[in-house]
């Protein structure tokens, strides 16, 4: 089970402030140092089946490692996300039927029932990991994010900051942490995910293809004198 919680971040300096901290609350908190760089590739089949049944499936390159993810999206509230998660490394293709015996390779088969996929959106994200802990366990992860969304040719950055509880963490500790990140920095509620966004973007796309292509029919089957009016 994957809970965590999400926030846009407007000011740069947040990230800054944040990792200077050692302590927030009752929490210590340490910095991994340098970065991660991420290239994440959203796939689903072509009527969107796994976005119709709030599934996900993401294959993530590190460079060195690839992982595939399954999600299953279960609430969203107040920027906190329920998901059920599976995931397995990669050393060959990316349909499932490529990857390794596993519970995130069965639970991707079984919801694509034997359709193609193909990539919908990649996301390109440098992450910075903080950790949260108290009397001694990591109870949460803290992830600082910046990057670009895109997909249908189209793009948008982001920067948002999430926390992710650990298994050594209760979801009070959770919402205790979150408390405090609020409490001292300007943090934004996300209940859309990255995904989300992704579509979006892909759905504008489409749209205005659509539009165009509308136009020309239109210029194309008008008379001389109502194509004039159509393209002025």
């Amino acid at each position: 089970m994957e809970i965590e919680a999400k926030f846009r971040v407007l000011d740069r300096m947040v990230f800054i402030r944040l990792r200077q901290l050692a302590t927030l609350g009752p929490f210590c908190l340490v910095h991994t140092p340098g970065a991660e760089h991420q290239q994440n590739t959203y796939f689903d089949t072509a009527d969107r089946r796994l976005t119709a049944s709030r599934r996900t499936l993401r294959v993530r390159d590190l460079g060195g490692r690839r992982i595939a993810t399954v999600k299953l999206s279960l609430s969203t509230v107040a920027g906190i996300h329920t998901r059920e998660e599976w995931e397995v490394d990669l050393d060959a293709g990316e349909h499932p039927t490529d990857w390794p015996a596993s519970a995130a390779r069965d639970r991707a088969l079984a919801a694509l029932d034997g359709a193609d996929i193909f990539p919908l959106m990649t996301i390109h994200t440098r992450r910075q990991y903080s950790y949260a802990i108290i009397a001694g366990t990591q109870v949460a992860e803290i992830s600082l994010d910046e990057g670009v969304i895109m997909a249908g040719g189209r793009m948008t950055g982001f920067r948002e900051l999430e926390v992710e509880l650990l298994a050594g963490g209760a979801r009070a500790e959770l919402d205790a942490l979150v408390v405090h990140l609020q409490a001292r920095f300007a943090l934004i509620p996300e209940s859309n995910g990255k995904k989300k966004r992704g579509l979006e973007l892909l759905d504008r796309a489409v749209d205005s293809l659509a539009i165009g292509s509308q136009l020309c029919i239109a210029v194309e089957t008008a008379e001389p004198a109502e194509a004039l009016e159509v393209g002025a």
